[in-house]
């Protein structure tokens, strides 16, 4: 089965997280790995309730600023049945010795107000420990 929102924890400790963060089109894969803290993903939850509180009447973006990755990802309502638009910006920068490597992607994906409860479901346990893995957002 396709998820096209993948979030996995490599490593953690008592302040920071280290993970992967993998966003796919119907086109397009791109991972991102970053050193960010719990409240850096708690972020998305509340943002994920209000778009479908208000029927994704209003976009919302969600931003995850980090170290070496930055991604964005706009949450657009693309009809009257619930299907939603995930617009999707991302870039990872590392340095390697003396020199950057970069990565940028923008590309788009399309799901469903469920699924975005599921992604919300499985955030939340995710930050509870009780799994090291999100798989969702399949497509719509």
């Amino acid at each position: 089965m396709v998820h096209q929102f993948e979030l996995r924890r490599v490593w953690e400790d008592d302040h920071m997280l280290e993970v992967a963060l993998t966003l796919k089109g119907e086109r397009c894969e791109a991972t991102v790995t970053d050193y960010i803290t719990e409240k850096d993903i708690e972020s998305l939850i509340p943002l994920i309730k209000a778009f479908n509180k208000q029927n994704g009447k209003l976009s919302k973006i969600w931003i995850l600023d980090g170290s070496f990755a930055y991604v964005a990802m706009a949450f657009k309502l693309a009809n009257k049945r619930g299907a939603i638009r995930v617009n999707v910006s991302m870039k990872q920068m590392e340095q390697m010795e003396d020199d950057f490597d970069e990565m940028q992607a923008s590309f788009s994906f399309m799901t469903t107000m469920g699924q975005l409860d599921d992604l919300s479901d499985q955030v939340t346990s995710f930050l509870r420990n009780e799994t090291d893995l999100v798989e969702s957002l399949r497509p719509e």
